[in-house]
């Protein structure tokens, strides 16, 4: 029996090797999906980034930029978790501004995730230097608060909600106090999905959100969000992509990057284009 039992064991051992080999691939193979919500040419060009977390990011910067130049936006939306302690916070300050660089006159926004702000609690200097350098880059960090801009002759706006479950959470109507009604389109940028259970108001439109990875290493029966995530969105079936939920459009990315571990399965990281009005 013992050759036997030598050759199962040797046989599972190739296979988790295996197994390490393709997770670790799919987590460098980035996509770019597009969601088109409307029917008209010319629509603003939304893409999305979500999830960084620049230590576990295998994605090359090169692929993130050809993908980003394919995607051609007009603004990007950055939804959290991009560094996950003090030292993430040069390379990847380098990372954005390389994708700032060839972005061809994009404009960036920005919000911060949960893995980002317990790095800023870590090193209370930290949040500070960070939105001094990336508003040098030319970010604009909507930290609970909302800009307007234009487009093709329209009003459009943005809102930055702060993470859902980060303290302190000072709520979604600070956020949106203030926020001009007559615009054509309204983009709503947080980090964590359960954010969308506090909206009650009719803006805004598409609400951009982080946070469940995809799920980023496939178990059996949705295990990886029942088990290891105490939200609540998630337990009620809204996972990743795109949603109807509390009259608006939501979309939960599964991101770039991992935590824990460079590895994923069946969740290969994303960036999202979103055409819309």
């Amino acid at each position: 029996m013992a050759p036997v039992v030598a050759a199962c064991m040797a046989a599972v051992a190739v296979l988790a090797i295996c197994l390490v080999f393709i997770m670790r691939h799919e987590a460098g193979g980035a996509v770019l999906e597009t969601i088109r919500l409307t029917d008209g040419d010319g629509g603003l060009r939304i893409a999305q980034l979500s999830d960084i977390h620049i230590k576990y990011n295998q994605i090359p910067l090169s692929k993130v930029i050809s993908l980003f130049r394919e995607a051609s936006p007009h603004i990007v939306a950055l939804t959290g978790d991009y560094i996950d302690a003090p030292d993430d916070a040069g390379p990847f300050l380098e990372w954005i501004g390389a994708l700032i660089d060839a972005a061809g006159g994009a404009t960036f926004y920005l919000c911060f995730g949960n893995h980002d702000e317990k790095a800023f609690t870590r090193s209370p200097r930290l949040k500070r230097d960070f939105i001094k350098n990336l508003k040098k880059l030319g970010v604009y960090i909507l930290d609970n608060r909302t800009l307007s801009f234009s487009h093709n002759g329209g009003l459009y706006a943005i809102t930055g909600f702060s993470d859902y479950y980060s303290k302190p959470y000072v709520g979604a109507d600070r956020a949106l106090k203030g926020a001009p009604g007559n615009v054509r389109y309204h983009i709503g940028i947080s980090h964590n999905p359960d954010i969308a259970m506090e909206l009650a108001g009719p803006r805004p439109d598409l609400l951009l959100l982080g946070h469940f990875h995809g799920g980023q290493i496939w178990l059996p029966f949705h295990l990886e969000y029942i088990c290891l995530r105490k939200e609540i969105l998630c337990k009620r079936g809204f996972r990743r992509g795109l949603y109807g939920y509390g009259g608006r459009h939501i979309y939960i990315s599964r991101g770039l990057g991992c935590v824990l571990f460079p590895l994923r399965l069946g969740s290969r990281p994303e960036i999202t284009l979103f055409i819309v009005l």
